[in-house]
């Protein structure tokens, strides 16, 4: 069973107040069930690879490549995630969104990856554990699939299992925001097979 350092969080700040909101109510992954909806293998899979003629015209601009997937997860009993109640009790709570994303800068040959886990309390947010930063999604009305993701900092990985390397990919002047479309579901299957045998 997995218990987050949110989840200790969360019962501190009930023992004082009951303003949070449960993680199964509509409030906290409303937002994100509305993009993913629930259900076995649901994923968003959009990305995008930049031309000769947009880097071009854009210098600064270090991402040359991206591929993100954000997939509603079921888990078991054992799986299950404790979350904080609105009376102070604790819940299981039997879902969880989790995120990849891969991209590829003008500097490194290696594609970069980070991964962690997702929610919508106000707007979507994915980040990464242990203070690795993490991205906004935000939907595109009427755009077809299409998403803006910003940028402000995040932890990402490249190499092996026996030799992994971190870095952090920032967003610089032209790198803060990005225009993502719906692409196939193959795209995704490819980064996180990828980045399973990378881990191997």
């Amino acid at each position: 069973m997995r218990v987050t350092l949110g989840l200790v969080l969360a019962v501190l700040c009930l023992a004082a107040s009951s303003g949070a909101a449960s993680a199964d109510d509509d409030t906290s992954y409303a937002k994100l069930k509305k993009l993913v909806p629930p259900g076995k293998d649901s994923r968003l899979c959009v990305a995008r690879t930049y031309d000769a003629e947009h880097l071009q015209a854009h210098p600064k601009q270090q991402v040359t490549d991206m591929t993100l997937s954000v997939r509603y997860t079921q888990l078991s009993e054992d799986e299950a995630t404790l979350i904080a109640k609105d009376d102070g009790g604790i819940e299981k709570q039997y879902f969880r969104y989790d995120f990849l994303l891969a991209a590829k800068t003008r500097d490194r040959k290696e594609t970069l990856y980070a991964s962690g886990d997702c929610s919508s309390a106000q707007g979507i947010g994915c980040g990464v554990d242990c203070d690795g930063g993490g991205i906004e999604i935000e939907p595109i009305a009427g755009g077809n699939g299409s998403i803006l993701m910003r940028l402000e900092r995040i932890r990402m990985s490249f190499g092996c299992s026996e030799e992994v390397h971190e870095i952090d990919l920032e967003g610089g002047e032209d790198d803060k925001v990005f225009k993502l479309d719906k692409a196939p579901e193959a795209a995704c299957d490819t980064i996180e097979a990828e980045r399973t045998k990378l881990l191997q």
